[in-house]
């Protein structure tokens, strides 16, 4: 009897085991040539993503070069790459018994969407008008294995934006498609239980984790949670052991209690045999408006000021207006402004002027680092606009004499580039001022990045500016922000490196000159800053450095899965808060 239930059992054994699907951790993976097809624009109606579109007339371009480097150029910084390609005979079975497979893009910039024989199967980021920020790291995106034609013709199709101009794929790296892993079905999703990312007392900061399974069969090890400080100070570290049923979704919650006024950065990880499986990195903020940054601006900051502002008035700004019929809409009439600045240097601007007449208000608007041109809006919305380029870069970058910028200049304050480059900011206030059809008492300014930091600099150096709306600002409590991320520090490492005369502390005294948190007090104005929580170009602690110095009326959004951006919602809320402190109906 005990030898007839001990072969029951055995024979159960073996039946279960047969039924449970083998476990799959090794991929068989197929390399494609870097050889593409090109085209600049949006596709729009054209629908580029098309299985069966005609791109015989595209132009061919390599995936280990960016654009630029291909003397290609982007339409408003959108762009399509095609290509067709064909599985091998091992790929296509190891697709079929994994029932998925996963695209390897390698690095790519900044945010595109991928179609694969015309259907959409991964997206990074957001496209204007809800741009996400600028995303260049590595991308894999798991494909079912119904969405491929395995024995045929594949056609992959990537739209992508890049206001950067870049361009498209960033590094020396093939396309690769291989069979799905045990690994690559495994999923983490994060929750945030404030909306925004930034907590306020009473609340702790809370994260609801939540780990999914889709094998068709039980997946064990452990999920940490690493939380630091942004400048990677560690906080603390969670550690759970967990196993998980095929197709099972689990979740688990992490708190933490009334910690220091500041941003955290929570590294979550899925460890399998002691490798992540998968994972997500993200910033939350706590109590950001009680972020310690204190000013630290020499005793001669205003007189420093007062001098070069002093100065920049002693030069003619020879205002031409050149007319650009061609970019005219019918409302407004658009000129190139080129004009003379600090030091006698030559800076050039966009300008939107309405047909209406009258006196109109006006939005003053200053460009990202190293932006390439763009034209004002010409949106019906009752403002004149001037985009204006400052010394070097822009319009003028064809002439640049300042090197990469930030660094140029470091052995003087007075020859410091952002010195010109901030009288060049008020010198757009004067030019619009000197407009017969512009109400100088009704004065915007905004900008993002480089931009935002811009809008900061004429709120505090004029006070012919009335409302300001800047977003994700640079230039920022310096020595915080070389602690937070790795640029604009890393150039300045360089110029130490091939400056052995000299001293970081000195490049400190200097800088604190054009920190804006040190301008910030001056501020006078209403103020709406924009922020993306992920940024880690323009970090929110950085951000709320130069904020918290302002005494004026403010307040602040901030959008929690964006990264150096703000979203549409930003724009449409400076509209409304620039037409209340102007005073417009």
């Amino acid at each position: 009897m005990k030898n007839s239930f001990y072969f029951i059992f055995l024979a159960a054994l073996i039946t279960a085991c047969a039924d449970q699907p083998a476990r799959i951790d090794t991929a068989v993976s197929q390399s494609f040539s870097a050889e593409w097809k090109y085209r600049a624009g949006t596709g729009g109606d054209a629908r580029w993503e098309q299985r069966d579109l005609d791109d015989s007339a595209w132009t061919p371009v390599s995936g280990n070069q960016t654009l630029r480097e291909q003397q290609q150029s982007t339409e408003n910084g959108f762009g399509w790459y095609r290509k067709t390609i064909v599985l091998s005979d091992s790929l296509q079975a190891a697709i079929r018994a994994a029932e998925a497979a996963v695209i390897h893009l390698g690095k790519f910039a900044a945010a595109e969407v991928i179609y694969l024989n015309g259907e959409p199967v991964g997206k990074t980021g957001g496209f204007p008008d809800n741009y996400m920020g600028y995303h260049g790291e590595e991308r894999r995106y798991l494909v079912p294995a119904h969405r491929f034609d395995l024995p045929g013709e594949n056609r992959i199709a990537i739209r992508f934006h890049d206001g950067w101009t870049v361009g498209g794929f960033l590094d020396d790296t093939d396309l690769r498609i291989a069979s799905a892993t045990t690994r690559d079905k495994l999923s983490l999703t994060v929750a945030v239980s404030d909306s925004d990312y930034l907590f306020m007392r009473p609340c702790p900061i809370e994260l609801r984790v939540a780990l999914a399974n889709g094998n068709r069969w039980p997946v064990s090890g452990s999920l940490i949670v690493d939380l630091t400080t942004d400048d990677r100070r560690p906080v603390r570290r969670d550690s759970l052991s967990l196993s998980i049923k095929p197709q099972q979704r689990i979740e688990r919650t992490f708190t933490l209690d009334r910690p220091a006024p500041g941003f955290y950065r929570y590294s979550i990880a899925f460890v399998e045999n002691g490798e992540t499986a998968c994972g997500k990195q993200l910033t939350v903020g706590y109590e950001p408006e009680e972020i310690v940054s204190p000013p630290d601006n020499q005793a001669d900051l205003k007189d420093f000021w007062e001098n070069s502002l002093a100065q920049l008035k002693k030069v003619a700004p020879h205002y031409k207006l050149t007319p650009l019929p061609g970019y005219s809409a019918s409302n407004y009439r658009m000129y190139r402004v080129d004009m003379r600045s600090f030091g006698n240097e030559r800076i050039s601007g966009y300008y939107a002027q309405p047909k209406k007449a009258g006196k109109h208000p006006v939005i003053v608007e200053y460009m990202g680092y190293g932006s390439a041109p763009y034209l004002p809006s010409q949106t019906d919305d009752g403002f004149a606009h001037f985009i204006l380029s400052i010394r070097g870069q822009g319009l003028n970058q064809p002439a640049n004499r300042f090197g990469t910028w930030i660094t140029y200049g470091l052995d003087d304050k007075a020859n410091y580039y952002y010195r010109g480059a901030f009288c060049d900011v008020v010198r757009a206030i004067d030019f619009v001022c000197s407009r017969p059809e512009i109400d100088a008492e009704r004065i915007a300014v905004s900008g993002g990045s480089q931009g935002g930091a811009l809008s900061f600099v004429a709120a505090a150096l004029d006070r012919r500016v009335k409302a300001a709306a800047p977003t994700i600002p640079f230039l920022s409590d310096y020595p915080d922000y070389f602690n937070i991320a790795p640029w604009p520090g890393s150039d300045f490492t360089q110029y130490l490196q091939q400056h052995p005369e000299a001293r970081r502390e000195d490049i400190y005294t200097l800088l604190s000159y054009f920190d804006i948190k040190n301008l910030a007090p001056w501020i006078t104005c209403p103020l709406l800053m924009g922020i993306g929580v992920q940024d880690d170009v323009c970090p929110p602690h950085t951000n709320f450095a130069a904020y918290n110095q302002v005494q004026s009326e403010k307040r602040w959004m901030a959008f929690p899965e964006y990264g150096h951006s703000v979203g549409e919602e930003f724009y449409r809320e400076s509209r409304i808060f620039f037409q209340k402190a102007l005073g417009i109906e």
